[in-house]
C-alpha cells in the first residue's frame, strides 16, 4: 500500500538583511471565500551585537479578518527569534492583498537593565530606536462559492422548541445552535413578522458555535417560517442545506363568554387577575438585563477614566490580571492572546508576561 502525504505549505517570502531575517509561509494560496488559511511568520536576529525586539501583525482590512493563534519566542542573549501563527479568513473572492506592519526596535543592555529595574515585564519604559520594516504584501487568489451560500465550513444545526400550543401572549421558547468548524459571524437566523413578537438578545458566539435564544408570543395562531441555511464545505467541495422546518403554533384565546357581565354591579378591579401583566414585564426586564451586564458597566467606567488600552496592558502585573482585562473588552481581536493566557493561568504553561504583552 502506498500512502501519499499531500502537504500544502507554500513559501512566498524569505528575506535576509544585515541584521535580521524573516520568512512567511501559508498553507493555501487559493482558498475559497471565508475559508481559513494559516500564516506562519519567523523573524530572526542576525546582528548579535545589539539588543533587539520585534513587533509584527497583519494590517486590518475589510478584505479579510485575522486572529493570532500562537506565538513562540526564543530569547537568547542578543539572539532573538519570534514565531507567529495567524488564522486568516478572506472575506471576498478574486485577488486580495494582505498587508503587514513590522517594527524593529534596537536598544542597549544598559537601557534594558534600567527599564527592568527588577521586573522583566516593565518593558514599556525602554529607550529604543524603532525602525519600520517595509514588507511585500501576500497576494492570494480567492475562489468564489456557489451563489446563495451563507455558511463556509462543516456545520450542524440543532434546535429545541418548548411547546407548539400556548395561550394569548404567553411566549414559546426557541433555542437554536449552529456548531462546527469554519467561518462564524453574528447574524439573525429567525425573520421578524407582524404576526408575532420576538424577544431576544444578541447571538452568542462561543468557540466554534453560535447560539440564539428566542421568546415568541402572539395574540392568535401563527407560523414560524422554514429556515434554510445553505452551506459549502471547502474541504470536500460539496454544498449542503441546514433546515429548521415550518412550525405551526396554536394560540388558545380567552373564552369570550366568561367575559360577559351578568350582574348589575360589576366586580371591583381588585378581583381581576392582573398577574399576567407583572409576569409579562418581568420577562422583558430579564431579557433587557443582558444589555446591562457588569462587563458593560466596567467598560463605561474605563471610558470615563480615559486610560488607553496600552497603558492598561502596561500596568497589569500578572497573567490572570491581563486575562481579566482582555475578557472585559469582549473583542474577537484578542481571542488568540486570551487562549494563550488561559493555557498559562489554568494549565500551567510557562510563557512570560512580557512575551504575551508584545503580542498586543
Amino acid at each position: 500500500m502506498v500512502i501519499r502525504f499531500l502537504i500544502f505549505v507554500i513559501l512566498f517570502s524569505v528575506i535576509e538583511a544585515k541584521d535580521i531575517s524573516y520568512s512567511f509561509s501559508v498553507d493555501n494560496q487559493t482558498p475559497y471565500k471565508n475559508e481559513a488559511i494559516i500564516l506562519d511568520v519567523n523573524i530572526t536576529q542576525l546582528d548579535h551585537s545589539q539588543v533587539m525586539f520585534f513587533k509584527f501583525s497583519p494590517k486590518k482590512s475589510s478584505d479579510y479578518s485575522f486572529t493570532q493563534i500562537d506565538f513562540k519566542e526564543d530569547e537568547k542573549y542578543h539572539s532573538l527569534k519570534y514565531q507567529y501563527k495567524y488564522r486568516i479568513y478572506p472575506l471576498r473572492d478574486n485577488n486580495i492583498s494582505i498587508q503587514f506592519d513590522m517594527v524593529k526596535s534596537v536598544t542597549t543592555d544598559a537601557s534594558v537593565a534600567y527599564a527592568i529595574s527588577g521586573d522583566r515585564d516593565n518593558i514599556k519604559g525602554l529607550v529604543k530606536q524603532n525602525t519600520k520594516i517595509d514588507l511585500s504584501p501576500l497576494v492570494i487568489k480567492v475562489k468564489s462559492v456557489p451563489n446563495g451560500t451563507s455558511l463556509i465550513g462543516n456545520f450542524k444545526l440543532h434546535y429545541t422548541i418548548d411547546k407548539t400550543i400556548t395561550k394569548s401572549y404567553e411566549p414559546i421558547y426557541l433555542h437554536i445552535e449552529l456548531k462546527g468548524s469554519g467561518y462564524l459571524h453574528s447574524f439573525e437566523i429567525l425573520p421578524k413578522s407582524k404576526k408575532y413578537h420576538i424577544f431576544t438578545q444578541k447571538p452568542k458566539i462561543i468557540s466554534n458555535s453560535i447560539v440564539w435564544d428566542y421568546a415568541i408570543s402572539s395574540k392568535g395562531d401563527f407560523v414560524l417560517p422554514k429556515v434554510v441555511l445553505n452551506g459549502f464545505n471547502p474541504k470536500t467541495k460539496h454544498s449542503y442545506k441546514l433546515i429548521i422546518p415550518t412550525k405551526h403554533i396554536k394560540v388558545e384565546g380567552v373564552d369570550s363568554s366568561s367575559l360577559v357581565d351578568k350582574e348589575d354591579n360589576p366586580p371591583s378591579t381588585h378581583d381581576i387577575d392582573w398577574s399576567w401583566v407583572g409576569w409579562f414585564f418581568s420577562y422583558i426586564i430579564v431579557f433587557l438585563s443582558g444589555f446591562f451586564m457588569p462587563r458593560d458597566i466596567s467598560n463605561l467606567w474605563n471610558k470615563k477614566k480615559h486610560i488607553s488600552f496600552d497603558d492598561k496592558v502596561a500596568s497589569v502585573k500578572s497573567h490572570k490580571e491581563l486575562l481579566k482585562l482582555l475578557l472585559s473588552y469582549n473583542s474577537s481581536e484578542y481571542t488568540g492572546v486570551i487562549k494563550i493566557l488561559e493555557q498559562v493561568v489554568y494549565n500551567g504553561n510557562d510563557i512570560s508576561l512580557s512575551r504575551i504583552k508584545k503580542m498586543l
